[in-house]
């Protein structure tokens, strides 16, 4: 713990938002394993020392400046993997079309979207959200079709009264 940073030195990074904790990874002697220690972000006191002696051993390695970019880096690091996962993942679920995607591979999982599950509301809430960003059905005067779409509680149903409008 803390020995021989120098020499076993490999990063250093706050662990909390307040940065009061500070996370000290440095290699094993015999160079196989990686050690986590947490310590204390310490001020000196007026002789310039800290009580554990921590923090002097870490400036041996790192300034503090040094640590405060360091933490900022890593975090901005651990955000861009994780967007870049949870767009493998909505992908992957069909959530987010690839943009390289063509009309001959998006058409038929628009009618498949389209024709299963037809009463699952999320769909339908999501299908008439999306029909209502239709100029040509936002903007008509026909309110009895657009009070069938709204009411619509299959996806036929709601398709059906929004193509009536489309077509008028």
């Amino acid at each position: 713990m803390l020995t021989n940073l120098k020499e076993n030195f490999i990063d250093a990074y706050f662990i909390d938002e307040d940065r009061k904790n500070i996370e000290i990874l440095e290699k094993s002697e015999d160079g196989k394993q990686v050690i986590p220690t947490i310590i204390a972000f310490e001020q000196p006191d007026e002789t310039g020392k800290t009580s554990t002696g921590n923090m002097e051993k870490l400036k041996e390695v790192m300034s503090v400046d040094e640590l405060h970019e360091r933490t900022y880096q890593k975090k901005k690091d651990e955000r861009k993997l994780f967007e870049e996962q949870l767009m493998r993942i909505a992908k992957k679920e069909g959530m987010v079309l690839d943009e390289s995607q063509k009309p001959e591979t998006l058409f038929p999982l628009i009618v498949k979207t389209i024709t299963e599950d037809q009463e699952n509301e999320d769909h339908l809430f999501a299908l008439k959200l999306a029909l209502f960003e239709v100029e040509k059905i936002r903007d008509s005067d026909n309110v009895d079709i657009k009070t069938e779409m709204r009411s619509g509680t299959t996806k036929a149903q709601v398709l059906l009264a929004a193509l009536k409008l489309i077509s008028e």
